[in-house]
């Protein structure tokens, strides 16, 4: 093995963990934000008006009774 396939090997390597510590740096700062957008998508529904015990009706959903009118 050479010299320049050491070298080479030694700064894709380096240049690879570069990228990793960059890409989870960047994730971790946006953290705060992905939870609080998360807790406002689950905690409003998602635009679904249902309720877990079957109570209402989703959106765009017809009543049987009304014969979609």
């Amino acid at each position: 093995m050479s010299w320049d396939v050491l070298t080479m090997l030694a700064l894709g390597l380096f240049g690879f963990l570069a990228l990793v510590v960059t890409l989870i740096t960047s994730l971790l700062k946006q953290l705060p934000e992905l939870v609080a957008a998360w807790r406002s998508l689950t905690t409003s529904g998602a635009g679904c008006t249902c309720r877990a015990g079957g109570e209402g009706t989703a959106a765009g959903d017809m009543d049987a009774e009304s014969g979609g009118e």
